[in-house]
């Protein structure tokens, strides 16, 4: 008899990783259990490709396909290829950076770089500028710094800022109040990685169950086959969607209110205790 489940999306940061940023050898050894089991490992991730390569190299998996940018870009592991990309059509970007540089905020303009060559565009700005200089030190991204936002022959992917925590709430409303859901799709987020919050916007489609969809239905994988595991709110969609949704200990409530399952959080090997437990039931 064949699996019951097919397809694992693994959310990375506060799933994959601990608290402290490290892989638990007990979350890789997992996967590589779920992988020799027959399982699709996919993680679906808010970082890009190139912030989440050492992640990739770490887990040692010989996977084939995976979702960036909160489902935004899928991409090809071995070449970097892109195979599908959403992107914010120009009018909206436009909108958007003036909308963020009438918040004197600096403005990060994340394009698909397999089409642009570039990761991000840098438009400069007073409010926070410390937070975005810290980013750009440690990011492994190709950045161009610009003096002013200027059409690009590129439709960017993601466009966000760097937010201290006690102003999330109000510039995240701002956004809320100049853009309808049918124009945008907006997160405000904690990044660890970095240790820094954001408020990211994205095309309406965009998703994490967006982007599993793009991978899993061309292999034959019906989304009743798909367990997803996550903790945040940009892993919403994929938990309420999946055949089987998992919440991480540390999810917010939210995540929990729509999952079908609860794990320890990840530092405790949650999501060790998921695969397991799914691959003792995927039988039959």
């Amino acid at each position: 008899m064949g699996l019951k489940y097919r397809f694992l999306a693994i959310d990375v940061d506060g799933t994959l990783m601990n608290s402290r940023n490290e892989l638990p050898p007990a979350h890789r050894e997992a996967l590589h259990r779920a992988h020799q089991a027959g399982m699709t490992v996919c993680l679906c991730t808010g970082r890009m490709l190139a912030e989440a390569r050492s992640v990739l190299d770490e887990i040692g998996l010989d996977s084939d396909v995976g979702v960036f940018v909160f489902g935004a870009i899928v991409s090809e592991l071995s070449t970097g290829r892109t195979l599908h990309r959403t992107t914010i059509p120009h009018h909206l970007a436009d909108r958007l950076v003036a909308h963020f540089q009438s918040l004197d905020s600096p403005v990060l303009v994340l394009y698909d770089s397999a089409e642009a060559g570039v990761d991000y565009r840098f438009i400069p700005g007073k409010r926070n500028r410390q937070y975005f200089e810290r980013w750009l030190e440690i990011s492994p991204s190709r950045s161009d710094r610009v003096r002013e936002w200027r059409p690009s022959p590129f439709d960017p992917v993601r466009i966000g800022i760097i937010e201290d925590p006690a102003h999330i709430a109000e510039t995240f409303a701002s956004v809320q109040q100049a853009f309808s859901p049918d124009e945008l799709k907006y997160n405000s987020i904690f990044a660890p990685n970095y240790g820094l919050h954001v408020v990211e916007c994205f095309a309406p489609t965009v998703n994490k169950w967006h982007g599993i969809m793009q991978v899993a239905g061309p292999m034959g994988i019906d989304g009743s086959q798909v367990v997803a595991i996550g903790d945040d709110v940009n892993d919403l969609e994929m938990i309420r969607h999946a055949g089987l949704g998992v919440a991480m200990g540390n999810a917010i409530a939210p995540v929990k209110a729509v999952a079908r399952w609860h794990v320890p959080s990840n530092d405790e090997g949650g999501l060790a205790v998921a695969i397991d437990r799914v691959l003792n039931n995927s039988n039959g």
